[in-house]
C-alpha cells in the first residue's frame, strides 16, 4: 500500500492519484470511487474463473482469469465488483486471525468479515493493482486489465 499503511494515512494523496485512473476505469466506477468506498461493507462472494478452453487457440496477450465479488454496502445497495485480464491474485485468509479484541474468541460466524480499506493504483506497465484489507486481516491482491463495480439495486 502506498497511501495507508501504519504510518501513514494519505487520503488526499489517495483521492489524487483515483483522479488520474479516469482514463482507465469506466465513469461510474470512477464517479463511485471518488465519492464513496466499501468501507464496513461486507463480501458475499468471490468468483474466480478461469475460461481456458484448450479446443479455442487464444493468441491474445490477455489473461483469460477474471473475479467477480457480490458486495453488500453499508447503505444496503449491492454491488458487483468485477477484475478481468487478472494476472495476479492472492487472497490471505486466516479464520485464527479474526479474534474478539477483549476475550481473543476467534469470530468463526464473522467469515471474511467487513471491508476495511483498500487502494486501487495503477502500475507502471499500464496494469491496475487493487489492494483489499478486510478486518479480518484479510488481505486481497488483485492485478489486472480492467476494473469496474456495478450497482445491482437493494438489498
Amino acid at each position: 500500500m502506498n497511501y495507508f499503511t501504519e504510518e501513514k494515512h494519505d487520503l488526499e494523496g489517495y483521492m489524487n492519484n483515483l483522479r488520474t485512473l479516469t482514463k482507465v476505469l469506466d465513469i461510474d466506477t470512477h464517479n463511485f470511487l471518488l465519492n464513496n468506498s466499501f468501507h464496513d461493507s461486507r463480501i458475499s462472494e468471490i468468483t474466480l474463473e478461469n475460461n481456458y478452453n484448450p479446443e479455442v487457440p487464444d493468441d491474445s496477450q490477455e489473461s483469460i482469469v477474471s473475479i467477480s465479488s457480490s458486495a453488500k454496502h453499508w447503505d444496503n445497495n449491492r454491488y458487483q465488483l468485477l477484475w478481468t485480464d487478472v494476472t495476479v491474485y492472492l487472497i490471505d485468509f486466516d479464520i485464527s486471525r479474526n479474534k474478539l479484541f477483549e476475550s481473543q474468541k476467534i469470530l468463526f460466524n464473522h467469515g471474511l468479515d467487513e471491508w476495511s480499506h483498500d487502494e486501487l493504483t495503477l502500475l507502471d506497465n499500464g496494469r491496475l493493482r487493487h489492494e483489499i484489507y478486510l478486518f479480518s486481516q484479510t488481505t486481497i491482491i488483485i492485478e489486472c486489465g480492467n476494473f469496474s463495480i456495478k450497482h445491482i439495486g437493494l438489498s
